[in-house]
């Protein structure tokens, strides 16, 4: 087994056993700060399939993350963040057309901001909140899943 299927694996294997739906928001955003970043250095050195390879993986957990918004439930926050997501897939769709990595490096601090906000957070544990954020989280179907561990 090499260094980077054993790492996928890990990978795989860490997000099948996650119980809270916080680490798996922050281990989504891990992934596409980590598509991201591979499609600028793919772009930079003029490989365009693996750069359009990592663009399509980060805008498709984008995509899952949107996908799990509760609009009726989350209010303003929800749709802020729907319509950071958008933003974030139009950039991403942008870089990808026209192989400019500065369409990616544009929105890299927010995706980091993002993320770094979620590993932060820190709910009391008998809030109601954080029993509905930290909900047992059921392995998602190998047929329709998006994978963040590239």
């Amino acid at each position: 087994m090499t260094y980077g299927r054993g790492a996928q694996a890990y990978t795989q294997t860490q997000v099948s056993t996650t119980t809270s739906q916080k680490q798996l928001i922050v281990m989504a955003y891990d992934g596409i700060l980590r598509f991201l970043n591979r499609a600028v250095e793919s772009m930079t050195r003029q490989e365009i399939e693996a750069a359009e390879k990592d663009l399509v993986r980060a805008r498709a957990v984008v995509e899952e993350l949107a996908g799990t918004l509760n609009m009726d439930a989350g209010g303003i926050i929800a749709r802020n963040l729907w319509n950071l997501y958008i933003f974030f897939m139009q950039k991403i769709t942008e870089a990808n057309l026209t192989k400019d990595p500065a369409h990616v490096e544009g929105i890299l601090p927010s995706l980091k901001d993002l993320r770094d906000g979620w590993a932060q957070l820190e709910m009391p544990a008998g809030d109601a909140q954080t029993q509905l954020l930290d909900r047992r989280v059921a392995p998602a179907d190998v047929h329709h899943r998006v994978s963040i561990t590239g």
